[in-house]
């Protein structure tokens, strides 16, 4: 029940800072990316990818736009946000 609890409360925090991220491009790519896939996240997917929104507004539409090759990441799940990112 704890872990339902936490999940959950994650998921509301992550749904807010997608949808208020900073730039309106990437507010509507994280938002569409939050609506479609975070309720499917393992709970480490979902602190991963609160990690990941550490990474800025502007890192991160580089990234899906493909104004900036994806970089290495010790994290593979960042790589793997951003896939889901570009096909949504």
């Amino acid at each position: 029940m704890a872990k339902l609890n936490y999940k959950n409360s994650l998921i509301k925090k992550l749904q807010y800072r997608s949808i208020y991220s900073g730039s309106k491009e990437c507010d509507f790519v994280l938002s569409n990316f939050a609506k479609n896939n975070l309720e499917k996240l393992s709970i480490s997917e979902l602190e991963s990818y609160e990690r990941f929104l550490t990474l800025g507004d502007v890192n991160i539409w580089n990234w899906v736009s493909n104004n900036e090759a994806i970089p290495f990441f010790e994290d593979e799940n960042y790589e793997k946000f951003i896939l889901m990112m570009k096909k949504s």
